[in-house]
């Protein structure tokens, strides 16, 4: 009966069947959201293992504590997750395609010794922690950032003062949000990998494991900054005419929006979609080494959006 309970397989429809029982209880999720959430956790139990497990796990549950976090405020300044903050399946898989790739990658590339001996499941994790550590701060800084009490700031032009809300908006809180789920992430990376190991294979060198905690704060970062410029020039825009403030909702303060900008069908779906990949392609850059590079870009566009 043990060896039943232990196989990963029913091991992991159990573990799930509990966590989405109590995210179902706690409204973290609908019923689409649940089922995606099955889907996608599952799959990284079995092909990942319990340490990329409780890396995802980390961010589902931040995301709904996040995401309910003062939601009565957020709604009456019409800044609240729709659904009353239930997410549904197109958010789930929005956050959590990509991560569950890469750790299918993980399991893969750990199937062959010259994969392993090259260090792909290593690059694999590192994409995986990139993509959750992006998706992650994401969330933290918009659920977050909405609070800071200065008017945020447009990411394409770092001076313009823009209303709480806006699409490509960015505070210096919801950066600080990013960074602090960037660095839990790499923590958590780093603190199972120095006690059980066996858990995290993947890293197989102390460079390795030495470069978890900057590769997810970097990650989370960065890829936070991209999801808002990507929200900023390729997301359709509308504009309320009430409130003036610039939004991917068609209406708001119960009045129909103005479209004003960005790709019609170019929705936050796929600026999620596009984020978390971009964040899972940073991690395999960073976890290749190649810090230099990231660091340059950053500095370019940090410098190139203040002088515009």
């Amino acid at each position: 009966m043990l060896q039943i309970l232990t196989h990963p397989a029913v091991a992991g429809l159990l573990v799930m069947s509990f966590i989405g029982a109590l995210a179902y209880k706690l409204h973290f999720v609908d019923i689409s959201g649940l089922i995606g959430a099955f889907v996608v956790g599952f799959t990284v139990w079995y092909t990942g293992g319990i340490a990329p497990f409780i890396i995802l796990l980390f961010f589902f549950m931040s995301a709904g504590v996040g995401t309910r976090f003062k939601y009565k405020a957020k709604a009456t300044q019409n800044l609240a997750q729709e659904g009353k903050g239930k997410r549904s399946w197109k958010n789930v898989f929005g956050s959590g395609i990509i991560p569950m790739f890469f750790s299918i990658g993980i399991y893969l590339t750990s199937l062959f010794p010259a994969l392993i001996d090259a260090g792909w499941p290593f690059l694999m994790f590192a994409g995986f922690i990139g993509s959750v550590a992006t998706t992650s701060a994401d969330t933290l800084a918009s659920e977050v950032g909405v609070f800071s009490k200065s008017k945020p700031r447009l990411i394409t032009n770092l001076r313009r003062k823009v209303p709480k809300g806006t699409i490509g908006a960015v505070s210096l809180l919801g950066e600080g949000a990013a960074f602090f789920a960037g660095l839990v992430i790499g923590t958590i990376a780093l603190i199972i990998t120095l006690l059980v190991p066996s858990l995290v294979p993947a890293v197989a060198t102390p460079e390795q494991l030495f470069v978890l905690v900057p590769l997810s704060v970097l990650t989370a970062f960065i890829g936070c900054n991209l999801d808002s410029l990507f929200g900023a020039v390729l997301q359709h825009r509308f504009v309320c005419e009430i409130c003036g403030i610039v939004t991917d909702k068609e209406f708001h303060c119960k009045y129909e929006t103005k479209f004003v900008g960005g790709f019609k069908r170019f929705t936050n779906l796929h600026v999620n979609l596009g984020s978390s990949g971009m964040g899972a392609t940073l991690g395999i850059i960073l976890g290749a080494g190649l810090f230099v590079w990231i660091l340059g870009g950053l500095f370019f566009w940090i410098a190139a959006s203040s002088s515009s």
